[in-house]
């Protein structure tokens, strides 16, 4: 069963032109660590971890706030699988629909 995601790539669309020119997603919610292996299977364990983490490089965000920048990060990192669908927003007012081809 494949599933729908809907990805901004920066805020305002601002990497989207990089990420379509190189068949990728990419995420950045300042939790600046390499996340290979720090990846449970759900994310409810992920944001129990991270949420600390993401609070401290942004002070200014609430724990909501962290709590879904820290669950959109684990959808990109762990939960889009192969075959999902992506909709993106290009930024001028289009949007961009790809298949995750792997993983």
């Amino acid at each position: 069963m494949k599933n729908y995601y809907r990805i901004m790539l920066g805020q305002k669309s601002i990497h989207a032109m990089d990420c379509f020119e190189g068949n990728f997603i990419g995420v950045d919610f300042d939790i600046n660590e390499d996340l290979t292996h720090k990846l449970p299977e759900n994310w409810q364990e992920f944001n129990k971890q991270f949420i600390p983490v993401f609070l401290v490089n942004r002070p200014d965000k609430t724990k909501i706030g962290a709590g879904l920048s820290c669950g959109a990060l684990w959808t990109v990192a762990k939960g889009i699988k192969k075959g999902d669908m992506v909709l993106c927003p290009d930024g001028a007012g289009n949007y961009r629909i790809g298949e995750v081809q792997s993983d």
